[in-house]
């Protein structure tokens, strides 16, 4: 009894000491988890700052590099003012000291010229010699973004614009001039330009009848059709959509006018504020400031882009120094953005403007772009569409094709395929009667001669045969009947298909000069649409 004792003492023991070592060894797991957290944090931490330290030192090199182009700084503050100061309709800030062989100082002051309508013709001279491309960009998007497109001239945004590649890829700052010539930002003369540019480089059969067609919805009524006229059915159908479409864009008055959202916007406060206070406001800036901030792809952006990069000698370490002050503060790295980043190919970019019904300058621009290069397609459609209709068609039913035409159908076909369908419906063959009747004779021989001569369960036997032959028959009967029904019901739909078919065929040859008219006034209506 005590040897029983002490085993199970001990055995509980075991139990107790093993239950404290499975809990021990997950609080020391749980301890290396958190420990190895920590000395990643740690180490992320460490390899942060070092990264932050490294930039700083950086930074600092950088800042004596730049020391020599306190001049050009200050010039992009200031031509960044003047915008500012043009917009809102407030005093034009004093100029400082001219900064040499920089294209942005003679540029700054051809604008204010230009803009007081005292052309400076001196300033846009020496501007031109000393980068011709970004004077020309910085002179026409201002006088857009202004409100002076009158003052934009042609040779600016010849220039400005250059060529599209072969590829037909564009670049960003080709893109903007784009989207600001289609807002009204260079006016008519600005926008034709541009839009030869482009139909230079968009592709000739670049699917642009089938994505007009997408903007648009037919007027033509959905009656009865014919097989044989579905080809111009379709084709005038395609016609009225594509005129649909072409009038939905272009009549939204909308895009007659410049785009309001154009304007370049009148305040910003770095704009006019010191360097030590933005330093110290930077971090207090709010989500409304940043509302602000024009679009990226929008005139007013690609200008604070081409003032911003800097004068030739100082681009690349403006751009590695904004790099580094992402790095110091521990925001994400901007992004490099420069003038010739692509923004897409023309076929793409066109697809994309076309489809943009909430934006009427763009899809309007699109569609004067298109609008030659869709016109032969459309030509083709019209020649479909004006096709004549034929001056019978045919209907099958089975073996047989019934000839139809504007007076009705063709008796004499008509008769044989409903004989057809008629002749072999309701008819019992002999074999298909033989089964009933042997049941029903076979039961009657059962009952009455074994019934009487040997036994009255004959009787019984011989009953239940002749019910199976007589449901047999009433079944049989039964089909015959829905056979016929069938075949009537087959009979009624061949006649209604004959006499929709002649109702069809002789609209459509009564009405061939209405729709004739039709599609050529929708052909004119595209044609001057689409050419003026």
């Amino acid at each position: 009894m005590n040897d029983w004792w002490t085993d199970r003492k001990q055995n509980q023991q075991l139990s107790n000491l093993e239950s404290e070592m499975s809990y021990a060894r997950q609080e020391a797991s749980s301890l290396r988890s958190q420990l190895s957290r920590v000395q990643g944090s740690l180490q992320s931490r460490v390899d942060s700052m070092s990264r932050a330290f490294d930039a700083f030192v950086e930074l600092s090199d950088l800042r004596h590099e730049t020391a020599g182009f306190v001049d050009a700084a200050e010039l992009r503050r200031y031509a960044s003012r003047v915008l500012s100061a043009m917009a809102s309709s407030s005093e034009i800030p004093e100029a400082g000291a001219p900064v040499a062989r920089y294209w942005l100082s003679p540029a700054t002051q051809a604008l204010i010229s230009l803009h007081a309508s005292t052309p400076d013709e001196q300033a846009i001279s020496t501007a031109m010699e000393l980068d011709q491309r970004r004077t020309s960009i910085y002179l026409s998007l201002a006088l857009a973004v202004l409100g002076q497109r009158h003052q934009v001239q042609n040779e600016w945004l010849d220039v400005a614009f250059g060529v599209p590649a072969a590829d037909g890829t564009l670049t960003r700052v080709q893109r903007v001039l784009w989207t600001t010539a289609a807002r009204g930002g260079f006016g008519a003369d600005g926008l034709e330009l541009v839009v030869k540019r482009l139909q230079s480089a968009a592709s000739p059969d670049g699917g642009w009848l089938s994505r007009l067609e997408n903007r648009g919805s037919s007027s033509r009524s959905s009656g009865p059709r014919l097989k044989e006229t579905e080809p111009q059915d379709d084709a005038a159908n395609r016609l009225s959509r594509i005129r649909n479409a072409v009038e939905t864009i272009l009549g939204n008055t909308e895009a007659r006018e410049p785009d309001p959202d154009l304007n370049y916007p009148e305040t910003r406060k770095t704009d006019s504020t010191p360097d030590d206070a933005k330093s110290s406001r930077r971090k207090a800036k709010s989500s409304a400031d940043a509302d602000n901030e024009p679009a990226e792809d929008s005139a007013a952006a690609m200008l604070r882009l081409l003032i911003s990069e800097g004068s030739e000698p100082e681009r690349e370490t403006l751009a590695r120094i904004a790099v580094l002050r992402a790095r110091v503060s521990g925001a994400a790295e901007p992004t490099a953005q420069a003038l010739e980043d692509s923004a897409g190919t023309v076929d793409a970019l066109l697809t994309e403007d076309l489809s943009l019904s909430a934006d009427p300058h763009l899809s309007t621009a699109a569609l004067h772009v298109v609008g030659p290069l869709v016109l032969p397609a459309v030509e083709t459609v019209a020649q479909t569409a004006e096709l004549p209709g034929p001056s019978q068609v045919s209907i099958g039913s089975g073996t047989h094709a019934i000839t139809i035409r504007a007076d009705g159908p063709d008796q004499l076909e008509l008769g044989k395929a409903t004989s057809s369908l008629t002749a072999a419906a309701g008819v019992m063959s002999t074999g298909q009667r033989a089964t009933p009747i042997g049941l029903l004779v076979g039961g009657a021989v059962v009952a009455v001669g074994l019934g009487l001569l040997l036994h009255w369960f004959w009787i019984l036997v011989g009953l239940v045969v002749m019910a199976f032959g007589l449901n047999s028959y009433v079944q049989l009967r039964r089909a015959i009947n829905n056979d016929k029904t069938r075949a009537a019901g087959e009979v009624a739909n061949l006649n209604e298909r004959c006499t929709t078919a002649a109702t069809a065929l002789s609209n459509y040859l009564n009405n061939a000069d209405a729709r004739k008219t039709a599609i050529a006034d929708d052909l004119t209506t595209i044609r001057e649409q689409l050419t003026t």
